[in-house]
Order: structure tokens, then sequence, then C-alpha cells
């Protein structure tokens, strides 16, 4: 039987930052109802942050107590299908892709065939990389608060979820959409359709009333968010700024959310479900020219570290992508590249 192909990886073998590296890795095989792709591109998320730094510790119950389970980090990519799985038929070798998976910081990665969606064509494919998360979930809190015809403030709209959820919400017909940014992010906020920018550092949102908060920072109160709604307005949480403790922001966000189940206000907290209904509506939005992926940076493989170092600090506007494919970079022979600590 002929030996896997090698390729690049960032490999994770312990929790931890510095842990990361990229080495020689056997490829992916490809198993039922699966789909392996040639990696183009793809991003790191907060999620990515949480599961290699074992932040909050719930993650190690998770994930593993001693590593993380998977020594090969990234949950969404972009590529071309270069393996098909027994039973799968909605796809073809050579056909551009993108979606979730495991293993994506890596020449090569496997992919459940239910969990990808054909690129819109014409999209660059880090744009594309960066859409599964941030883009499904931004889709998921717009519907969630019903949006069509109303007043509508997206809190975090300069960050990942937060752009796609002011251009998603406008999509889906809301009557007026506010995005809350620092003032130098505010023409780029405006820029995504937004039509009226708070800036947090000048105005404070929560002195107007909204039909629905789309709250991407979580860095107000239930009380505070509650006086910023109309009497049946809605509050969908996608963040929360709290990463410590045993189970980080868990139990805040369950007690808020059993608060709430009294009076006419109500607040809406999910985990996005990853059904691959979302890729294609996110497609579907693309091809019409009503969403994009904004992309603040695009970094190599060889530097994810900087990629996780940005997602930590709390300041990347849109997206960050990561290019895989390593003829464009150039260099097959990489090592992290790990910031310079001052003495």
């Amino acid at each position: 039987m002929q030996a896997p192909p090698t390729m690049k990886a960032v490999v994770q073998n312990s929790y931890g930052l510095d842990a990361l590296t990229v080495t020689d890795q056997p490829a992916p095989m490809v198993g039922p109802a699966q789909i392996r792709i040639k990696v183009s591109a793809s991003s790191v998320n907060p999620m990515d942050w949480h599961l290699a730094t074992g932040s909050p510790e719930i993650v190690h119950l998770v994930e593993g107590f001693r590593r993380p389970k998977h020594a090969i980090p990234g949950r969404e990519a972009c590529g071309v299908i270069d393996q098909l799985g027994a039973g799968v038929t909605d796809f073809e070798i050579g056909q551009p892709v993108f979606g979730w998976l495991t293993g994506g910081f890596a020449e090569y990665a496997v992919a459940e065939a239910a969990r990808m969606s054909a690129t819109p064509s014409g999209t660059a494919e880090a744009e594309c990389a960066a859409m599964p998360i941030a883009g499904a979930t931004a889709l998921e809190a717009v519907e969630r608060g019903k949006v069509e015809g109303k007043r509508v403030v997206v809190n975090g709209a300069s960050g990942g979820v937060g752009h796609f959820a002011v251009q998603i919400a406008k999509a889906f017909g809301a009557n007026r959409v506010a995005g809350v940014c620092s003032s130098k992010n505010a023409d780029f906020v405006r820029g995504l359709g937004a039509d009226e920018v708070i800036a947090y550092d000048a105005e404070d949102f929560t002195s107007q009333q909204w039909d629905v908060v789309i709250d991407c920072v979580g860095n107000r109160t239930g009380s505070e968010i509650r006086g910023a709604l109309v009497s049946d307005g809605r509050w969908v949480v996608v963040g929360d700024n709290n990463k410590e403790g045993l189970l980080g922001p868990a139990p805040r966000l369950l007690a808020r959310l059993a608060r709430w189940q009294f009076g006419s206000r109500t607040c809406h907290w999910f985990v996005q479900g990853e059904e691959g209904r979302y890729l294609k509506d996110l497609a579907a939005l693309v091809a019409e020219g009503a969403v994009r992926t904004h992309l603040s940076e695009t970094i190599d493989l060889a530097e994810v570290r900087t990629g996780y170092d940005r997602i930590e600090a709390g300041r990347t506007v849109g997206k960050l992508a990561i290019n895989v494919d390593l003829t464009r970079n150039g260099a097959r022979d990489q090592t992290i590249d790990r910031p310079e600590v001052s003495t």
C-alpha cells in the first residue's frame, strides 16, 4: 500500500501558544462521507485561541486534560477537493469548497462532506476561508433577532462576527442598522452599510432604545441591555468578554437566560450548529453582493502565532486569514515566528 504523502502543518502537542510548531506530517486519508481538500487558506478565530490555550478550564474536559485532542488546529478552510470518500455524490474532484473542518492549518485536511459547500465564484480564497465560523454565527444571530423592519444595533460591529452581522441584518430587511465600534473604526463600519455608527468612546448605545441588540462583545450588564430594548425587544448574545474561571462565561450566560425567561423582552444565546445550509446561504449572499468578508490581514502558515496574538488582543478589524498555499509564499521549510520577549 502506498504511503500517504507528507505535508506541512501547524502542530500543537500541549496547551499554550509556545507549543505551536510547523512540522512535516502524513496527509490525512479520506473516510466515508468525507472529502479531502488541498487547503488554500484558513483563518484564526477566538475558538482557536481557547482550544490552543486551554482557557477556560472546561476546554480541558472537552478537548483533553494534558494536550489538545486534535494536534493540528484550524476549524475552517477553503481549498480544492482532491479525494472523495465513499458515498459522497454532491461534490467532485477539483471543485473549490469552503466550510468547517478539523486541521485547517495544514496543506491537506479532511472534512465531513455535509459541513462543506461550493465556494461562491469570483471570491478570493482567503475571504471564503474566513467566512464559515463568523459568517454562520452572524447569520444565525440575525435570524434569531427577527430583524426585518426593526431597529437593530450590533455591539462590536467591526469584529469578525459583527462585521458580518451588520451586512446580513441589512440584507434581511432591518429598518435601521447601527454599529457600535471605536472612533477609529467608524469609517470601516459605515462602509459595511450601517445606517448609523456609534463610537463607544464618545457615546453609549444603551442611551437609546432598540428592537434588537446583537451583542458580539458581552461588556454590558443585563439591566443595561434591558433598559435599551423596547418592550418586546430581543437581545441576541454572541460573545462575552469573560475568558477566566473553570467554565468561563457559561455560568453567567445560563443565569442570564434563566432571568430573561420572565417578561416581554427576550435573551437568546446559542452555539452555532454548523449546518450546511448556513454555508449555502452565505454563499448566496456573497454571490448577490450583499455580504463580503473583510480581511484586516493575511499571514502565512509560519506566522500563525501572530494570528493568535491578534485574536487575544481583541483588536482585529473584520477577519484575519492564513495563507496555507506554500507555493504562494515560496517556502516549505518554515518555523513559527514568535514575538520577541523584552527583558
